[in-house]
């Protein structure tokens, strides 16, 4: 939870009590309604912070709790307002929440200046809706990461067999920062038996870094195989709108560390990053990250409370490249145009939707895929070879979102992609539907 949810939650306690500094309120039924009151906000509590259930959600139950502990509910009058209720919002929902592909083909409609679509079959490039724009990648770049790694595996600089301690990649885990993608990946290995002595095979720290999108696992790697062969392999595969890649770990501790040199107001710290060149900026987040990697920060004392304000600059600075760059990459891993072993390794990292559902050998023989978000991106890169060997790349890149966007694009990209890719007259509409655009 952000701080303002935390604020919000104090304060429904807050207004519980006050009423008791009079003893006239303190009588038996206002103190029941203030147990239920205080015990829902504390359940809502537990609920986010040990059980990860979405705020939003956990609000909208504690209010239900809230209405059916009210003796007064249950009267007629009562109970006729809150069905009718009820049913309005179940109609909205299912309007607003119903499986809708047509959804993201809007978004994409509506918003051309921060929206690109990439889709390739068979080699020829059937869509490249704003795809020649570069966009901020968020995690998507880690499949440019991935391959860089699989280079150096086919070349014998790396063993993927070799040991990593957990304490390395410890040194980069920010808490709070990845929607516990961290965490989640050590609970994997560990149920897995998969931990040795606390360590772990290099190959499991790359799907980790993959199939979880753990961000500590992607600047350990980062610093392994090194940014300069990152972006000299970004270069050599011609990727000609593609970023340099710097950590991206360190850069959420680049205001922080602002903050201690100048007391500035937040809205002078806003100005300063965007104000601050962005060769500066790179420079910045690779010093803090050879720092975190030194044990002269140790990022366990830092808490991650940074405003909307800040994450916005965090993320409109992330690397960025264009849909027509990835979607060039997945061409390449999905045509095994790299070399055989890389081609191998960097498969077994991006075919984990092979493994997580069964159901995908039904349709596919290879589906790989990497997407990347934060609150105001939502990115997603995928090819797949059905058993006829018919083959498709696609690249979804979106920006600038709100919550709303955000939630409803999430909730519809698993249909609008799975159409995609099953219907060739679905992607013909979304091609002359987006063709008027352009």
């Amino acid at each position: 939870m952000n701080i303002y949810a935390w604020i919000s939650l104090l304060g429904i306690i807050v207004f519980t009590l006050l009423p008791f500094l009079n003893k006239n309120h303190r009588s038996k039924e206002e103190i029941r309604k203030a147990i239920v009151t205080i015990s829902t906000v504390l359940g809502m509590t537990i609920a986010v912070t040990l059980f990860n259930v979405n705020f939003l959600i956990a609000f909208l139950l504690g209010i239900i709790v809230m209405i059916l502990c009210d003796k007064k509910t249950y009267t007629k009058k009562r109970l006729i307002i809150y069905g009718l209720i009820v049913l309005v919002l179940g109609i909205a929902s299912y309007s607003i929440f119903r499986d809708n592909p047509d959804y993201v083909l809007k978004h994409l409609k509506k918003h051309p200046e921060t929206s690109s679509l990439y889709v390739a079959e068979n080699g020829e490039k059937l869509i490249t809706y704003q795809a020649d724009v570069v966009r901020p990648l968020a995690s998507t770049v880690k499949i440019l990461i991935a391959i860089e790694y699989a280079m150096q595996v086919d070349e014998g600089i790396l063993n993927k067999d070799s040991y990593v301690s957990l304490d390395d990649l410890k040194a980069f885990y920010y808490q709070g920062t990845d929607g516990d993608a961290h965490e989640t990946w050590l609970k994997s290995i560990k149920d897995e038996g998969k931990i040795h002595h606390n360590q772990v095979t290099l190959h499991e720290v790359a799907k980790g870094m993959i199939t979880y999108s753990s961000n500590a696992n992607t600047d350990y790697l980062i610093h392994l195989i090194g940014i300069n062969n990152i972006n000299e392999r970004a270069k050599s595969l011609k990727l000609t709108q593609h970023e340099e890649v710097y950590p991206i770990v360190s850069a959420l501790l680049i205001a922080e560390f602002l903050q201690e040199d100048e007391d500035v107001s937040e809205s002078k710290l806003v100005e300063n990053l965007e104000d601050m060149p962005m060769s500066t900026y790179r420079d910045t987040a690779k010093e803090l990250s050879q720092q975190m990697k030194n044990g002269t920060i140790n990022i366990e004392d830092y808490t991650f409370d940074m405003s909307f304000r800040l994450q916005r600059v965090w993320s409109d600075r992330l690397i960025g490249a264009s849909a027509n760059d990835y979607g060039k990459l997945l061409a390449m891993i999905s045509n095994d145009e790299l070399p055989t072993t890389a081609n191998e390794t960097v498969r077994d990292l991006l075919e984990w939707p092979m493994i997580v559902n069964e159901d995908n050998h039904k349709r596919f023989s290879h589906l790989g895929a990497k997407g990347g978000s934060t609150a105001f991106i939502l990115n997603d890169a995928m090819y797949a070879e059905d058993h006829n060997g018919e083959r498709i790349e696609m690249v979804l890149l979106t920006d600038d979102l709100n919550i709303w966007q955000q939630t409803l694009i999430s909730h519809n990209l698993n249909s609008f992609e799975s159409k995609l890719l099953g219907s060739e007259a679905y992607r013909l509409h979304v091609q002359r539907e987006l063709s008027d655009i352009q």
